[in-house]
């Protein structure tokens, strides 16, 4: 992604992202931008990061925007409830839970989301923690879907 594209995300939702994150987008490594291209054909629109502005918008968008026909309750108890301002979208599971980023801290500390749920627990503390527990936790899904076809 280049410094243009990452800079109409931060005026679109009035924020400044954090120096890991920005550098990942600029300069994803090429071993997950591979892998994230396999999961993208394997589950369209689900990524544990989105490396294409258009995607962070309209997801962040969505979420932010009751009115829009993909939107769904932040809170399942209260479908008034509204995102969470403070947590900024960057990729999802199939399940359709998000990676989320504050950045508003000027951190990269990455948290997760699980649909059903009102906390936000840290996923890792950076953006190079993050992609390692991401191998690691898809390379175990990986593992048990070899072991359940054998």
């Amino acid at each position: 992604m280049n410094e243009k594209q990452i800079q109409s995300i931060e005026k679109k939702f009035s924020i400044t992202l954090p120096n890991g994150y920005r550098k990942m987008l600029a300069s994803t490594p090429p071993l997950l931008l591979a892998w994230l291209n396999y999961e993208e054909k394997e589950n369209p629109g689900q990524s544990p990061f989105f490396v294409d502005h258009r995607m962070i918008a309209g997801v962040n968008q969505m979420m932010r925007d009751p009115d829009d026909e993909e939107y769904f309750a932040f809170d399942p108890n209260d479908d008034s409830k509204p995102w969470p301002q403070r947590y900024f979208i960057i990729g999802s599971d199939v399940g359709g839970n998000f990676y989320c980023i504050a950045p508003a801290s000027n951190k990269s500390r990455v948290y997760f989301w699980n649909q059903g749920d009102t906390v936000f627990p840290k996923y890792a503390d950076t953006m190079a923690g993050f992609v390692k527990r991401l191998f690691k936790d898809y390379g175990e899904v990986a593992a048990m879907d070899c072991e359940s076809d054998t």
